[in-house]
């Protein structure tokens, strides 16, 4: 392989870096935001398979998942804006967000063919 080339990969694996480490979601991660949304958002929100209780308008963690439009940085967004039934002391931390954002997309089921 000429100097060039390796030159050109080196450089496209240096620059690709900073996308892949930040889509990876560690285990802790997950099982934080799993925790989180079973002791905050259980209240209103249909956790994984449990029945929903509380606000019975509130789409479950599942539905939210699957709409089309639904991204990390959707959910993140949504998750750190007072939600209509929460108190004032309910937003949640950039990390927080994160971690029940990651956990929420777990719940995305693959569309049948």
């Amino acid at each position: 392989m000429n100097i060039a080339l390796r030159v050109a990969l080196c450089e496209f694996v240096v620059a690709a870096l900073p996308a892949v480490t930040a889509s990876v979601v560690r285990a802790e991660d997950l099982a934080d935001g799993r925790n989180l949304a079973q002791s905050v958002c259980s209240r209103c929100h249909a956790v994984g398979s449990q029945k929903q209780k509380g606000w019975t308008n509130a789409p479950s963690f599942t539905e939210i998942a699957n709409r089309p439009m639904t991204t990390t940085e959707s959910l993140t967004a949504v998750i750190q804006t007072r939600h209509p039934k929460m108190s004032p002391g309910a937003t949640r931390s950039a990390s927080e967000a994160a971690d029940l954002a990651a956990y929420i997309l777990t719940l995305k089921q693959k569309q049948q063919k």
